[in-house]
């Protein structure tokens, strides 16, 4: 026993002085400085870029106040010129608007403004609080209402004095605006690290800005301290140190809110022709307006220099997804100091290992600290000296130490680099690589006084080769893509995979021509054979083309219009490219403001059914109707479907807007049939290829006729000739259970598509329905009368009926009759109707 506690007293002196030296050292002004450094750097590495979308900075600056001279003169604005901006701003729908501005005195305008705040009640003004009370003029009773109720001793950073905006914009309470203080204190060494969320003033409390602009409009909400160091304010709760401030994560990328010169938004406001801006651009975001010209703050932060109003976008954005550092845990910090005294404690039970060895071991308990570390602030956001533990280590291998953690930065960031910037699969560069590779390009075709052309690609049917054999093989196809855009450019051209399927060629110097022939010889290297999988596969591609200066000066409006036209390119067939045009640019966001409104017709009730009556040709009655789906747009009017339902496929809304119609045309058939209008016998719907393509699609119009109480012998559902030969093996499978439900089966356009006769004697369907342009010239044109004819005679042969489309005249009626054709429907006997005119329809012939 007395050799093991001499053991121990000879080498637990170790552990014991190096902590007793990191601690008397941590009371140095220079320790703390490295410990401060050392956290920073471990922050920049660690900060991830963060894109908040929530948030919108109106720029006061230099060019704006120049741009705006002739029509609001010389910076102080008056105040009207604020209350025109507020209203604007209310009108496109802002959630709030905070003022980075001090409406301390009195102008001869103010009243518009005071009525705009009433007009707009989510408004946050700013005050800022003062170390003196010399020259204060405003009692605190100015601060009725405006302040905010919290427990005693909750902690905020205290103040003797107060500039407030003037009373007449925030009083009375609620009605006008709030306030929120843009007063912080930065750190001894001029960095500004932590944001404190409340300030105390005589024993009054008043929220910090961008504290305030998450509850403007509303109640002032509870605040309470939570227990280990942090504050719940209303539904967010926030870790904070011991003065009540939280610390900031800064995003490593400068332009992680989205911002807009003042300019810009001030000539949208006066109706300037061409500058509207799309209420999306505002709509539900919390506007931050200040000035950043030259007698406008600057802030030192840990990732650079900052505006002052970006700051407080920045911690609005960062309190709202709880961006914000855990202030230092004494246990994570006895964590990493068991860490770095390893070593030491191993020479309990190895005294005599070797220098080397030591330095090993040593080294490995520094990198182990030093990952740790930096993995608490990457994953828990978790603030923790590394200084501390580091100085425990043996003086002898400090060096060493040092020199592996320099090296380990260079390996993480190299990783970061590769993670950020290339892509996993085809080691290309990634999206954001790409947008550093065409703005460095830009810069030298501006230098050079040349063009550039930016290619987006996206593969045609990509998803259904992926789905159907596999991901591997769908990986092996994007390698293979890889390598036929490598041979298809120059060297000094760039390729770049943006994600999926979709991949983006940039060549430099080539003009409109050259870019098309480039395009074209990319569409026939990407639609040869691919031999993956034992078995020959193909694919094609649809590429859109943006040209620069011609198409856009920067990167961001280069990538929007090359896929606006991708997409033009794509809806004109497979297999094709199409160059950017400004009325592409205005067709697409047409069509993207037209597919977000497309998302609320269903909850708005917007949509509705026509009904097109199908006529028995021997008897001339109606036996049954096809349910037709319009919107009913509240600004464009009725709608067809060839407006929307692409729209819809795209998106996905096809599903549930499939859903209502079943749902809605099986309920209408029930009160047709209650109102005693039981000659209609059946409802037909089409189902789209989407639709079809669910497994879940015979549950759901089990579901749907169990519900609306419907007999399946009165539904009768429509599939397109394409959609049925897509997979026609599993066509049959959901064919089969859907007649075996007693549901009546129909194929819809008949002879447009590809089926083989083989397929269609096997499709248990009871209709074929003959496309109109095979109906149209039936009268004029013998080989379209041929078709008809022989179709009806095939179908009779196989025991379906026949519904012919699209009659328009009695010589059509005529013919069909005599070649013994079944049902038929077509304006010549009514257009869709709505459901109230189908009940008193009336055949007139």
């Amino acid at each position: 026993m007395s050799t093991l506690a001499a053991k121990f007293v000879h080498t637990l002196w170790i552990p014991l002085t190096a902590l007793v030296l990191t601690w008397a050292l941590s009371f140095t002004p220079l320790y703390q400085q490295l410990d401060v450094l050392s956290l920073d750097k471990q922050t920049r590495l660690a900060a991830q870029q963060h894109f908040f979308q929530d948030a919108l900075v109106i720029d006061i600056d230099d060019a704006s106040l120049r741009a705006m001279q002739p029509y609001f003169g010389s910076w102080p604005y008056k105040r009207d010129i604020f209350a025109l901006l507020l209203d604007y701003l209310g009108e496109m729908g802002a959630r709030a608007v905070v003022f980075d501005i001090l409406f301390a005195d009195q102008q001869e305008n103010d009243g518009q403004l005071r009525e705009a705040i009433a007009r707009n009640p989510n408004v946050v003004l700013a005050t800022t609080m003062r170390s003196d009370t010399e020259g204060e003029e405003q009692a605190l009773t100015d601060l009725h209402g405006l302040t905010w109720d919290v427990p005693p001793g909750l902690p905020s950073y205290s103040w003797s004095a107060i500039q407030l905006p003037l009373a007449s914009f925030t009083q009375p309470v609620p009605g006008y605006a709030g306030i929120g203080v843009v007063s912080v204190q930065a750190d001894r060494d001029g960095m500004l690290r932590r944001f404190p969320l409340l300030h105390r003033i005589n024993g009054q409390v008043i929220p910090s800005l961008p504290l305030a602009a998450h509850f403007s409009g509303a109640a002032h909400p509870p605040v309470r301290s939570v227990p280990g160091g942090g504050m719940q304010v209303g539904p967010f709760n926030w870790p904070t140190d011991k003065e009540g401030a939280v610390h900031l994560f800064y995003p490593s990328n400068p332009n992680s809110v989205l911002s807009m010169p003042f300019s810009r938004i001030a000539m949208a406001m006066l109706g300037s022709p061409g500058q509207e801006l799309a209420p999306a651009m505002i709509r539900g975001k919390t506007v931050f307006i200040g000035s950043t010209t030259i007698f406008a703050d600057r802030v030192h932060t840990p990732v650079g220099e900052i505006n002052g109003l970006y700051v407080l976008a920045i911690t609005h954005q960062s309190l709202a997804q709880n961006l914000v550092l855990t202030p230092p845990r004494w246990y994570w910090t006895a964590v990493l100091l068991f860490i770095a005294l390893v070593p030491a404690l191993l020479l309990i039970w190895q005294p005599r290992r070797p220098a080397l060895a030591g330095v090993a071991i040593s080294i490995g308990a520094a990198l182990v600290v030093y990952v740790i570390h930096l993995s608490l602030l990457h994953w828990l956001k978790q603030e923790s000296s590394l200084l501390l533990p580091l100085l425990t280590l043996l003086s002898a291998n400090m060096l060493e130490t040092m020199h592996s953690l320099r090296l380990l930065n260079k390996e993480q960031k190299a990783k970061i680099h590769v993670l950020t910037n290339v892509d996993s699969l085809t080691l290309l560069p990634n999206r954001f690589a790409l947008h550093a590779q065409i703005t460095h390009a830009i810069e030298g075709a501006h230098m050079n006084k040349s063009s550039l052309a930016v290619l987006l690609i996206d593969l045609d049917g990509f998803n259904t080769i992926n789905d159907t054999i596999g991901p591997e093989t769908g990986d092996q196809m994007l390698l293979d893509v890889t390598v036929r855009l490598k041979s298809s450019i120059r060297t000094n051209d760039i390729v770049a995979r943006l994600g999926g399927d979709e991949f983006s060629v940039v060549i430099n110097g080539v003009k409109a021509a050259s870019a098309v022939l480039c395009a074209q010889k990319i569409l026939s290297a990407l639609a040869q054979p691919y031999h993956l999988a034992g078995q020959e596969l193909h694919i094609t591609s649809s590429i859109g083309i943006s040209l620069y200066p011609d198409d856009g000066s920067d990167v961001a409006s280069l990538l929007k219009n090359a896929g606006a036209a991708m997409y033009h390119a794509k809806a004109q067939g497979c297999n094709s490219y199409c160059q950017f045009t400004s009325d592409l640019n205005r067709n697409a966001m047409n069509r993207l403001l037209l597919e977000n409104q497309l998302h609320q017709a269903l909850v708005r009730d917007e949509l509705v059914l026509f009904y097109q009556p199908q006529i028995n040709v021997a008897s001339g009655r109606m036996i049954a109707v096809e349910a037709l789906v319009r919107w009913n747009h509240p600004e464009h009017g009725l709608l067809f479907p060839d407006v929307f339902i692409p729209m819809a496929e795209s998106s996905g809304l096809i599903l549930p807007l499939g859903e209502w119609v079943l749902r809605t045309a099986c309920r209408q058939m029930q009160v047709w049939h209650a109102a005693g209008l039981t000659h209609i016998n059946r409802v037909a719907i089409n189902l789209s290829a989407r639709q079809f393509e669910q497994l879940t699609l015979p549950a759901l119009v089990a579901n749907v006729l169990k519900e609306t109480e419907l007999d399946a012998a009165h539904l009768e559902l429509e599939i397109t000739e394409s959609a049925a030969m897509k997979n026609p093996q599993r066509s049959i499978e959901i064919l089969n259970t859907l007649r075996s439900m007693g549901i009546t089966l129909s194929l819809d356009d008949f002879g447009t598509g590809h089926s083989s006769l083989s397929y269609l004697k096997l499709f248990p369907i009871t209709t074929l329905k003959i496309d109109k342009s095979f109906v149209r010239d039936i009268e004029t044109d013998h080989h379209a009368a041929e078709i008809c004819a022989s179709t009806i005679d095939l179908a009779h042969k196989l025991g379906l009926n026949v519904v012919a489309e699209g009659v328009e005249n009695a010589e059509q009626l005529h013919f069909l009759r005599n070649i013994k054709c079944g049902d038929a429907q077509g304006y010549f006997f009514s257009r869709p109707i709505s459901s109230a005119d189908l009940a008193n329809f009336k055949l007139a012939l």
